[in-house]
């Protein structure tokens, strides 16, 4: 209980409030009862109706308003949201950097020195490795859309220009390090 009562004093007023008023039959009552306190100790347990059309409006915020990398971390709702919504684009975004995430950390977590050279053919190779779970995301999620829909959300050949342009880099370059040397030394 005082475990909820924590995870609910870290959300924000509208998350909290659409439990409360709009995602009730979602939750027991005893975490309900919580989510109330909580609000009351907030002074939103009457909330008026303009700020419940806020949080109305904040529920149906499209999930690919969480776009880029850089604008912080999506909350578990948020990504559960994604995948309630089939907002394949916003999930092929996050495993992408998923991706790039787990090569750093596998790159960080080795005992010894780390040099630029080493980092970079890390995240190269498991771009190039791995990249291809979030282009299928982009793919399935591109595939439901039309050409102008596709231009207006910046697609190129179905997915993100930079995932486009990194994967394609990925790709070749672990092509000519990897494959290209192998092809050369087969026996006839």
């Amino acid at each position: 209980m005082n475990e909820l009562r924590q995870r609910y004093l870290q959300l924000n007023d509208y998350e909290l409030l659409s439990i409360v008023f709009f995602d009730h039959s979602e939750y027991t009552e005893e975490a309900l009862n919580i989510a109330k306190v909580v609000l009351a100790e907030k002074g939103l347990d009457k909330p008026s109706e303009e700020l419940l059309q806020k949080v109305k409006e904040y529920r149906e915020t499209p999930a690919d308003e969480f776009d880029d990398f850089g604008k912080g971390l999506p909350k578990q709702k948020e990504i559960r949201d994604a995948i309630k919504k089939k907002d394949y684009l916003f999930i092929g975004k996050w495993l992408f950097w998923l991706v790039v995430a787990q090569a750093l950390y596998s790159q960080f977590n080795q005992v010894g020195e780390i040099n630029i050279g080493s980092l970079a053919l890390e995240i190269i190779f498991n771009i190039a490795l791995f990249g291809i779970i979030p282009v299928i995301f982009f793919f399935v999620y591109s595939m439901r859309l039309s050409k102008e829909q596709r231009k207006e959300k910046k697609l190129s050949l179905f997915m993100p220009k930079y995932v486009l342009f990194m994967y394609v880099i990925s790709l070749l370059i672990f092509f000519v390090l990897v494959i290209l040397p192998r092809l050369k030394f087969i026996p006839d």
